[in-house]
């Protein structure tokens, strides 16, 4: 006997409630949601107050193409870093004809940087032998 449910159905009257009894109750302020279930004032005139919960404009796939593209740039950049020419990708996009490629200012960059050093090399190798020879006395 102590098993059994004392009464059955619903107490308190969960199947007479509306949220519009709510908005319209002096203590509305005391339920929980209230103010996005019973909106009431000026605050949410003409406003999307459950915006939170729409569905977003990005979907799975843009978000795994956007991830990929950031990942490429990163090795991209690590690659500059410790002195390696960055990997050659095809541009992101239906046409690559029309579109940038995100790799163009590493590779220029890179570009910059290889023919800086290939200079200062062939400066060091023009002074070292014009050392070398006065050392030898023919300069």
């Amino acid at each position: 006997m102590a098993y059994n449910p004392v009464r059955a159905g619903t107490r308190g009257g969960q199947g007479d409630f509306k949220w519009s009894d709510v908005k319209d109750d002096k203590d509305r302020e005391n339920y929980l949601g209230h103010s996005i279930l019973a909106p009431v004032g000026r605050w949410q005139k003409h406003k999307d107050i459950t915006w939170y919960n729409k569905e977003g404009k990005t979907d799975d796939e843009a978000r795994a193409a956007e991830m990929k593209q950031i990942k490429e740039a990163e090795e991209d950049a690590l690659a500059v870093a410790l002195g390696f020419t960055p990997t050659p990708r095809a541009p992101p996009g239906p046409d690559p004809s029309t579109s940038v490629d995100p790799n163009a200012a590493i590779l220029a960059q890179a570009a910059k940087e290889a023919e800086k050093e290939a200079r200062r090399k062939e400066k060091d190798e023009l002074l070292a032998e014009a050392r070398w020879r006065r050392g030898q006395g023919q300069g």
